[in-house]
């Protein structure tokens, strides 16, 4: 835990929305989402940790926090699964243990009742597949295990777009005071866009470097595009076969694009 902390930083922004909000009495509120931002960033830490992930910063947004790791792309599958559901996780069992402070009369209704509100509506909008949201990075898992990395990659963008487009949307008909959430999200989505061609040169090259872990070959490949996270692939070079760390050697991937 002594090495987490110094990782942890608070943004300015988050300095000012709690100042504005200890100003307005809304000290119980403010207290409560600060909470459960901090327990949902503590279940992500847990998984990294768990996995030997380093962690670079952690940064604490007045809307949520948001993790920087230096983590390979070529992850098992499961584990990244784990680490995108691990703030969610840490969330209920953090409700189960507010619910029961409340069974035992410890806490009164009404904070528990906000504490539940806030909470679930921190699951559910962490769940959405906007970039950087943990859905996100759930829904690239998923499409990786079923599709290639390239074309997961490119999905998980386009959804993305269009489900912070349907979110703005919605949103600007009840919330109009969400202007800095949609700035950040937009930016954030702008980031892994421009960031495409890097990914993916990242993910042929960890082919090349490590041992990776995979549960099946694949052979007579012909375009590496259709390469996935957990396949090992084989290429047909004239009349023999040559394994995927020399034929992106040979074709210098870096280039492919």
């Amino acid at each position: 835990m002594k090495t987490i902390l110094p990782k942890i930083k608070i943004d300015y922004s988050t300095y000012l929305i709690i100042f504005m909000a200890l100003i307005a009495g809304y000290i119980k509120n403010i207290s409560i989402i600060f909470s459960i931002v901090i327990i949902h960033e503590l279940g992500h830490v847990f998984f990294f940790r768990l996995f030997n992930i380093k962690i670079l910063e952690i940064v604490i947004y007045p809307f949520g926090g948001v993790s920087y790791i230096n983590k390979k792309i070529h992850e098992r599958i499961y584990k990244d699964l784990l680490i995108s559901l691990g703030g969610i996780i840490f969330q209920i069992i953090f409700f189960f243990f507010i619910f029961l402070l409340y069974q035992y009369n410890v806490i009164v209704f009404s904070t528990y009742n906000l504490f539940k509100i806030y909470n679930t509506n921190i699951i559910l909008f962490n769940l959405i597949p906007i970039i950087p949201l943990d859905g996100s990075k759930l829904l690239l898992a998923i499409l990786s295990k079923y599709l290639s990395y390239s074309k997961s990659y490119h999905l998980m963008i386009i959804i993305g777009c269009i489900t912070l487009i349907l979110y703005i949307l919605f949103n600007c008909f009840y919330k109009v005071n969400d202007l800095i959430l949609y700035i950040y999200l937009i930016s954030k989505l702008y980031e892994v866009i421009k960031e495409e061609k890097h990914v993916l040169n990242k993910f042929y090259l960890e082919r090349i470097l490590y041992n990776n872990y995979y549960n099946a070959i694949i052979n007579n490949s012909h375009n590496i595009k259709d390469m996935r996270l957990d396949k090992y692939y084989f290429y047909k070079n004239k009349d023999h076969y040559i394994n995927e760390k020399d034929y992106l050697k040979k074709i210098k991937y870096h280039s492919y694009f």
